[in-house]
């Protein structure tokens, strides 16, 4: 083999090699970061939703450059300079800012599908959020779908408005989602509304 085919031979394989390495490093830092982003997305939920809808971009990338401060990747071997790692860094950051985006508006239109179903004349069941809550006796309220049954003296209606105010309760202290839960009590089953990150629970039957 000549010496300029060896070299060609030899500058083909650095070639492949940095390739390689590029699409490594740029890989394990993406996974690290969303994963990371993955693990925080209720915190972040919950900030942004006390946030005006126009300022939500610029604090989804203060929660983005708080949360993924940039780590030291073993397997990168030297091969990047400091300024493209701050490039691929960028890029894999804006990846992500428009990742969360797109997830915060999927969780907004979830939430005002919720609270329109509370606004309807029936109320889908707050437990399997397929059936929907039935007057079933005069102090039985029962789900025509998956047969969650509570006792109370309360209309619908009236079941209704305490979903309602206590939900509008809990979002005054919490941005959370908030679920109903439906339990015994010495003499019956009653439904509470309760929120995992706060601790919030409240009977509203």
């Amino acid at each position: 083999m000549s010496s300029i085919e060896s070299k060609i031979k030899n500058r083909s394989a650095n070639y492949k090699r940095g390739k390689n390495r590029d699409v490594n490093f740029r890989d394990i830092m993406r996974n690290r970061y969303k994963s990371i982003i993955k693990n925080k997305r209720e915190s972040l939920l919950e900030q942004v939703r006390n946030v005006a809808y126009e300022m939500r971009e610029n604090e989804v990338t203060s929660f983005i450059d708080k949360t993924c401060i940039k780590m030291d990747i073993e397997e990168d071997d030297g091969f990047h300079s400091l300024d493209e790692e701050d490039k691929i860094f960028d890029e894999i950051k804006q990846e992500i800012l428009d990742e969360e985006m797109k997830w915060i508006c999927e969780q907004d239109i979830d939430y005002n599908i919720y609270l329109q179903h509370l606004q309807n004349n029936s109320i889908e069941c707050p437990v399997c959020h397929t059936g929907n809550l039935i007057k079933t006796t005069v102090n039985t309220i029962s789900c025509d779908v998956c047969h969650t049954s509570i006792q109370t003296f309360l209309e619908i209606d009236a079941l209704k408005n305490n979903m309602e105010n206590t939900a509008a309760e809990h979002s005054c202290v919490c941005q959370s989602p908030i679920e109903c839960i439906v339990f015994p009590t010495p003499y019956d089953n009653s439904m509470f509304m309760l929120c995992n990150i706060c601790q919030f629970l409240f009977q509203i039957s």
